[in-house]
């Protein structure tokens, strides 16, 4: 009789953490997500890679698409799972604001309110440039020492086509874990110079109350363009993200200084285009009902949306 499985681990986080932090073989990992290790075997290894996933793009805010590979379902379920795990094992640091339960855009957003400059960098191909080497590397170094086919098979739960995908359950929080070593060498550094250091996924944020960044922040060229100081990039660098030169943005109290979409010269509080948008779309959907209300959001407001800044997308836990 087959043996019948969850779709939740049921063991308790500190069992979770102990059985992972045990694990030898690909039969331990099995065991851990509650998966039969046949199955495990044929969907990662026998199912060609490309039937693994399905595979769309959505529109990004600035124009553009931005690619999403979905797992099918058994993939999924066994993600879930992991990222059950991960959940147990991981803890954030507390400048990370992304991809947690108890954080989102407006707690990274609050670190910031009424600074007298705020710095925005958004790195870039964020999910992309975590390849599967970083992953194997994560899970075989401190603090978790998993053996060489442990850290090579979740890396091969984990990632598609050699990267981690941007629709996978296991991504958000693998993303945040790659970025643990980022985390501290930019919050040291913010601590040297007395400033504010926040990150959601691929959106660092720097705020000061003092009137300029010191140059190790904030450059400028010989045509007055502003670059990221050579020591916060030897930091991005070293930590194998690039930094997207068409994204760095420093704002002062006379401009609208925006933190994940969210404006923070006093208080946390959305762009007034976007109250009247939702005032409009609300007025429309009582007065010409869902549908119409519908047809009038994609033809007054739905083009305009996807240049502007947002709530972003996070893949689903």
């Amino acid at each position: 009789m087959t043996k019948s499985r969850s779709l939740v681990l049921t063991d308790s986080p500190e069992e979770l953490v102990k059985k992972f932090l045990s694990m030898k073989d690909r039969s331990n990992i099995a065991t851990l997500l509650d998966i039969d290790e046949n199955t495990l075997i044929y969907h990662l290894y026998r199912v060609p890679e490309e039937k693994r996933y399905k595979t769309f793009e959505i529109p990004k805010n600035h124009g553009g698409t931005r690619t999403i590979s979905a797992p099918i379902t058994t993939i999924k379920i066994i993600q879930r799972k992991l990222n059950q795990v991960l959940q147990c094992i991981y803890k954030p640091r507390n400048v990370v604001h992304s991809y947690r339960h108890d954080r989102n855009i407006v707690t990274n957003a609050e670190q910031h309110l009424q600074r007298n400059l705020i710095l925005n960098i958004d790195l870039k191909n964020f999910f992309p440039s975590i390849h599967i080497g970083r992953i194997i590397g994560l899970f075989k170094h401190q603090p978790y020492n998993c053996t060489e086919v442990v850290a090579k098979t979740l890396a091969q739960i984990c990632c598609f086509r050699g990267t981690l995908p941007q629709g996978a359950p296991t991504s958000p929080i693998l993303s945040n874990m790659i970025c643990l070593t980022l985390d501290k060498d930019i919050e040291q550094l913010a601590r040297k110079y007395g400033f504010v250091y926040t990150r959601y996924a691929d959106d660092i944020s720097l705020s000061t109350l003092d009137n300029d960044f010191p140059n190790a922040i904030v450059e400028y060229d010989q045509y007055g363009q502003l670059q990221v100081g050579e020591e916060l990039q030897k930091i991005i660098r070293t930590n194998s993200f690039e930094i997207n030169k068409e994204k760095v943005r420093i704002r002062n109290p006379n401009e609208r200084q925006l933190v994940t979409g969210i404006v923070t010269n006093v208080f946390p509080n959305v762009r007034r285009e976007y109250v009247r948008k939702i005032r409009a779309m609300l007025y429309a959907l009582e007065k010409f009902g869902l549908s119409n209300a519908e047809k009038e959001y994609h033809s007054k407001y739905y083009k305009l949306s996807l240049r502007e800044p947002s709530i972003k997308w996070t893949a689903p836990l």
